[in-house]
């Protein structure tokens, strides 16, 4: 019977195959290995069928397996919950198409503290602008009540034990941005989590989570309506606003 790895790493895709040819090429390149990626393609036309075959070839005789499912899908939440159905992996991690690995080591360093058997794994990215600045490091461990506010852990790149979602259900495809917050609320408080202070990705701000902002605080305040009071929701939308204002002025949004 064949092993089942460590890691799932699940990446949506749509027309973005040059994108795509980046990330796994850091991600072949990683020290670490006891990994499968499971590429979630929404019936790409730009090439990405035969990229995929070409690093597929390249995996013949190692130890890593890179599954590709292509249909239309509804969706990231859809394709994610898509790429749920098929990953074995003990721990499963999303990561976008036009993300990175930071260096050679960034796989290890988050995968070394899976022997701890914690529910989430939480690290830093590396957020950079479209022109290839350097904006900041971000990235929280996981704090109920400041998950309450807001998205405050970098979801690409960590680990997410795979139990968590036979116990909270998969992603809603009704939400369009912040489909991983609402799904975040859903679980509870006392997790066992580890967090690592260590950058995993270099992540482009350009994708809709960070340009279509109303978008995502409307989606946002929809998700905590839907598990906090009402008082609670309230007050966190004001203060996501005043938030998002103060990062217009210093220049970070």
């Amino acid at each position: 019977m064949e092993r089942s790895p460590r890691l799932s790493i699940l990446v949506a895709t749509w027309n973005c195959a040059a994108q795509l040819d980046q990330f796994l090429t850091s991600l072949l390149a990683q020290s670490w290995t006891d990994w499968e990626c499971v590429l979630l393609d929404n019936a790409s036309t730009d090439g990405t069928a035969e990229l995929v075959a070409a690093f597929q070839r390249s995996l013949a005789d190692g130890p890593q397996r890179l599954l590709w499912s292509s249909q239309p899908d509804q969706g990231i939440y859809d394709a994610w919950n898509r790429g749920l159905r098929l990953a074995r992996g003990r721990y499963v991690s999303f990561i976008g198409a036009d993300d990175a690995f930071l260096d050679l080591f960034s796989l290890e360093h988050i995968a070394a503290l899976t022997v701890m058997e914690a529910d989430l794994i939480t690290a830093r990215n590396a957020y950079h602008a479209p022109d290839g600045r350097l904006l900041r490091h971000w990235g929280f461990g996981w704090q109920w009540k400041r998950m309450r506010q807001s998205m405050n852990i970098a979801h690409p790149g960590m680990l997410i034990r795979r139990e968590l979602f036979e116990v909270a259900g998969a992603f809603d495809p009704s939400f369009r941005i912040c489909g991983d917050y609402e799904w975040f609320l859903r679980l509870p408080a006392d997790l066992r989590t580890v967090h690592s202070s260590d950058s995993i990705l270099k992540v482009v701000q350009a994708g809709v989570s960070h340009t279509r902002i109303a978008q995502v605080y409307l989606e946002t305040f929809r998700a905590q309506r839907r598990h906090l009071s009402p008082v609670v929701s309230a007050a966190c939308w004001a203060l996501n606003w005043l938030k998002f204002a103060r990062r217009r002025l210093i220049g970070l949004a």
